[in-house]
């Protein structure tokens, strides 16, 4: 993987596909890596550049201390824009990614072509929520990170995922067990103090997917059509026999919309 310094870390990232395709740049979510977007990038790098991060503290890249504000990790992301000299991207998010995606357009709309918004929401956490991201940070801390991907598991991926698809089951433990305890602790509490960030979806005017799992447990399909109603011109898709990792749980059905999406988009 290529890296590129970013002041006191290293971020590693995936560049593939022909550099004269329409950018897209992929956020992870929590706590996984660049590869959560294995399926999809091979889907679709035959047309398209795809730029998929690890961000700070999470797979390659190395895990400065602090929190890590989605705020911040969006402004890594510019600088990782500026360093392949790339102006404008289709920006898309699975969960944390897509938090950071919000954070990222409201500070840089003009570098935005088109958003795609994966499993979900854009409330801020409520004080039950932060509490239960500062207990699952403690538990990293005390206990590792193979608690947290314990903990996890059952709340990420469906129950027939569970029983029937030992490879998805053991690519999400890796990932998970991966990531520092830095990059855990770090995303914890940046994401237990994001900004809500309802406010800005009538604001958007790039085209903009919205997808998620319809057993989406964590950021359930009635979050995502709120959402679908508030962005101007927004599509919905719904990925049947899926749960919060839709892209990961239904590839086909995944990157069907995504290409259909991709390919409807007016050239750059």
């Amino acid at each position: 993987m290529p890296v590129f310094q970013i002041d006191d870390f290293e971020m590693h990232y995936l560049d593939q596909g022909g550099p004269e395709g329409p950018a897209l740049l992929l956020i992870h979510g929590f706590p996984f890596d660049s590869s959560m977007w294995e399926p999809q990038i091979s889907a679709l790098r035959d047309k398209y550049r795809v730029i998929a991060p690890d961000l700070r503290g999470h797979g390659a890249s190395s895990a400065p201390e602090g929190v890590y504000s989605m705020e911040l990790l969006a402004e890594d992301l510019r600088r990782l824009l500026d360093h392949l000299k790339t102006k404008r991207v289709i920006l898309g998010g699975l969960s944390m990614g897509s938090y950071i995606a919000f954070a990222f357009y409201r500070k840089y709309a003009e570098l935005v072509r088109a958003l795609i918004l994966a499993d979900t929401r854009p409330q801020a956490d409520t004080p039950e929520g932060q509490k239960a991201r500062e207990d699952l940070a403690q538990l990293a801390t005390n206990e590792g990170s193979r608690a947290v991907a314990e903990r996890l598991l059952p709340r990420l991926l469906t129950e027939p995922t569970r029983e029937h698809n030992n490879l998805v089951v053991r690519w999400v433990n890796y990932m998970i067990q991966n990531t520092s305890i830095q990059g855990l602790v770090g995303a914890l509490r940046g994401m237990a103090q994001r900004a809500d960030s309802t406010d800005l979806l009538p604001q958007i005017s790039v085209p903009t997917l919205i997808l998620v799992g319809e057993r989406d447990i964590l950021t359930p399909p009635a979050d995502a059509q709120r959402m679908a109603e508030l962005i101007p011109g927004a599509r919905l898709e719904i990925i049947p026999e899926a749960g919060h990792l839709s892209n990961l749980e239904n590839p086909q059905e995944f990157n069907r919309i995504l290409r259909e999406f991709l390919d409807s988009l007016p050239k750059p």
